[in-house]
């Protein structure tokens, strides 16, 4: 009997894939999910939007390209989010689409080129998708088997409520380019309409982190548009802005660094709260600490 508690136990911790989740219209996204691991009142939901590259892990070990970073699949960033985020479930949306297998292109989210290079838009259905993403992934916990799992084994019996938990929304890298189009629709939803579905989700988003993004376009790394940023100044919304010198101090790409400071200096103007952290800066701007800072970035202040 302890024996089979003890590998329950194990089961409950390990990351579930749930594949092609329904969401808005036709869109799907596959989601990896952990669940809390202490019981909280305080329990959230993270939602984490992965960069370029990182994937299933055996997709990156068959690519010779990328296996050197196999150590940052989706699900193995699944774990040090349940650690980091202990009380919180977990949800790591993977891209729809991996270009040449490791360029992540987030087209459910925002309208993206075929290597991902984003359009921001006034509106994309963007909360609409990750709303019933949400809904999608509460449905298949709680009323599916999954992989030999039941779902009594990953639920404990217990409501999930995904719909009603205060969301926590991190972006590295190119996931950074779906927090950007959020933001666009914030505005939108803000200064024209009001709808009913979009408000549940934006009133209930507590922290937002942009962890080093950027993607191979040659602008829009950053939202600098000032009707934006004090749209967002207005919400209650804690900002974390993570940065590395494989970003902000890439020559070849000046303007990451401009924009970000654009964004940071503005938001701070507005009064946003807002916290910004530089990690690596002592290095040389490497593509391994720009994946380490997903080891090394903390929750908050």
């Amino acid at each position: 009997m302890e024996s089979h508690h003890l590998n329950l136990e194990k089961a409950e911790m390990v990351p579930l894939r749930l594949e092609q989740v329904a969401g808005f219209k036709e869109r799907t996204n596959d989601v990896v999910y952990c669940k809390p691991l202490v019981d909280s009142s305080s329990t959230k939901v993270v939602i984490f939007f992965p960069g370029d590259v990182q994937d299933y892990i055996e997709n990156m070990e068959a690519n010779h390209d990328v296996e050197i970073y196999k150590k940052w699949n989706l699900e193995s960033c699944a774990s040090d989010l349940q650690n980091k985020f202990s009380e919180c479930h977990i949800l790591v949306i993977r891209p729809c689409k991996l270009h040449c297998k490791m360029i992540s292109c987030f087209g459910n989210f925002v309208t993206s080129s075929e290597d991902g290079v984003p359009t921001y838009t006034p509106n994309y259905d963007s909360f609409r998708h990750l709303n019933r993403l949400l809904k999608g992934v509460e449905e298949r916990l709680v009323g599916q088997s999954n992989e030999g799992s039941s779902s009594e084994e990953w639920n404990s019996q217990q409501k999930l409520n995904l719909l009603q938990l205060d969301l926590i929304i991190i972006g590295f890298s190119k996931g950074c380019v779906v927090l950007n189009q959020f933001l666009y629709e914030l505005h939108h939803f803000k200064s024209n309409e009001f709808d009913e579905e979009v408000d549940a989700v934006t009133g209930r988003i507590r922290d937002m982190f942009w962890l080093d993004g950027g993607h191979s376009g040659g602008k829009n790394t950053w939202v600098v548009d000032e009707n934006v940023l004090k749209t967002l100044s207005l919400a209650d919304i804690n900002v974390h802005v993570v940065v590395t010198p494989y970003q902000i101090e890439d020559v070849n790409r000046p303007w990451i660094q401009i924009e970000e400071n654009l964004f940071s200096t503005r938001l701070l103007e507005y009064n946003c709260k807002l916290e910004r952290k530089q990690h690596f800066m002592n290095s040389c701007p490497t593509l391994l600490n720009h994946f380490r800072l997903l080891n090394v970035f903390e929750r908050s202040a």
